[in-house]
Formats: C-alpha cells, structure tokens, sequence
C-alpha cells in the first residue's frame, strides 16, 4: 500500500464553501455551476458543517421543503469530520470507511486547506481501489456503480468474502467480512444468524 503517501499529497486544493446562513437554493446553483457533489458550509471563516448532494435529497427534498427558505445549516450534515494534511492516505482512508463517509475535508489548525474525496483515494493506488469499491458496494447493495461489467468479470469482482469493511450488523471496521443474504457480516455476527446456530 502507498503508506508514505499524505493526505496533502492527493487532496483537492479545490474549495467550495458556503456560509451557514447561505440558502439551499444558493447552495444548489454553487454545486451545479462548479459541478461538486459537496460545499463545506462555515461559520466566521471556519469550518462547521458539510452539505453533500445526500442531505439535499434526505432533508430537503424527501420533506418537500422550498429550498429557498432553507439555510445551509439546517440541512448540513454536523459536527465535521475532519483530518490533518500529514495524515497517511492508509489512515484517511480507513477513517472513511469507518464512518462511511465519501468526502473528508482537510483541516490545519481551524483552517480549511482541502478536501479528501473517494475519488482521489481512487487514484491512489490499486490496493485503497479495492477497499473504496468494497465502501461502494456495501452502500450499493443493488450492485449499481454506473459501470458496465462483463459477465466474465462479475464473480471476480463481487467475491462473498471481502477483506475489510463495515459490518452491517454491529456497524464496526473489520478485517474480514462475508456476504450473507445480501448483507456483509464479520464472523461474530455471522455465528449470531439464524441459520448458523
């Protein structure tokens, strides 16, 4: 694995930020006009809160809410999960499947200085591709990536044992997970099914 890698190394330099107070209306001509699936959303210059294109549709549009009479920090997903630029991109990586998180924004003291997103991770190395495409598919569990797969790739690509990930039963990181039913189990949880007892 790239271990000599930090975070400043891959992160974007790219920033889009929002003022907490700033409509979701605003907020959506922003991402559109720079074509981002996020804004950092601050409060006095610093960092707070993060809107992704997720808390758009979960609490704005599932709640048919007008979003101009919506501020960024009602919808922002908070308190901002962030990491420091000398981080290694193992670690920064491993954070975000803990949380299940696509996007962590990249803080020096209080101040903003860039975004680590999947994507970058993506182009990083072979090794952090699979443990991001283990990320996808559990949070996919249709199995729709946008991507055509031949039929020849898909056993190869969606093995029953992962190396590592987020259980779906007790919600913790583990080094070896199983998909059973459709869910991806680590061995405690699996031995607690009902049909293994």
């Amino acid at each position: 694995m790239e271990t000599d890698l930090s975070v400043s190394d891959v992160m974007s330099r790219k920033l889009i930020t929002a003022d907490i107070s700033e409509s979701v209306d605003r907020l959506g001509r922003v991402m559109e006009d720079a074509n981002v699936g996020c804004i950092i959303i601050t409060k006095d210059t610093h960092p707070v809160g993060i809107v992704t294109e997720r808390d758009l549709v979960v609490k704005l549009v599932s709640r048919n809410l007008l979003p101009s009479k919506v501020s960024a920090g009602e919808v922002m997903s908070s308190p901002l999960i962030t990491i420091p630029p000398d981080k290694s991109v193992e670690l920064a990586s491993r954070e975000m499947a803990r949380r299940r998180i696509r996007r962590l924004p990249v803080v020096q003291g209080k101040k903003l200085i860039g975004l680590l997103t999947d994507t970058d991770l993506l182009s990083v190395s072979s090794e952090l591709s699979e443990i991001l495409r283990d990320i996808i598919r559990q949070n996919n569990p249709e199995g729709d990536t946008g991507e055509t797969v031949p039929d020849w790739e898909k056993e190869r690509n969606n093995p029953s044992v992962f190396i590592q990930g987020i259980c779906e039963v007790c919600q913790s990181f583990q080094e070896s997970l199983e998909n059973i039913d459709g869910k991806y189990v680590c061995n405690r949880c699996r031995e607690e099914l009902p049909q293994y007892q």
